[in-house]
């Protein structure tokens, strides 16, 4: 693990997210579309129109913030299939931003 990826984590750390959470929650709730790698390539990815977001991209985290991460998860995107999370609480909520984070590519 390179030594952005451990600040990262530890600071979403700090933070109370937990990554490990945050995991297994998108695994239950998002691979089907996003993934098991989280690159926008699940098994119903192909049948998406706009494609699933690919979290492993860097343009896709370009002036993204954790408020507006969470508001996706939780209220859905307009004229997309992402619908939206909100029987999840903020807590569970901050753990997927948390995971999602960590897979964001480092410079």
């Amino acid at each position: 693990m390179n030594l952005l990826m451990v600040v990262l984590l530890g600071s979403l750390r700090a933070s109370g997210a937990d990554v490990e959470k945050g995991e297994a929650l998108y695994q239950s709730n998002c691979m089907a579309c996003h993934g098991v790698n989280a690159d926008g390539k699940g098994p119903a990815a192909a049948a998406l129109q706009p494609a699933p977001a690919d979290f492993t991209a860097a343009a896709f985290w370009e002036g993204k913030t954790d408020e507006q991460l969470t508001a996706v998860i939780k209220n859905g995107s307009p004229n997309t299939a992402m619908i939206g999370f909100g029987r999840l609480s903020d807590e569970q909520l901050a753990d997927i931003v948390a995971f999602l984070r960590a897979k964001a590519p480092t410079k």
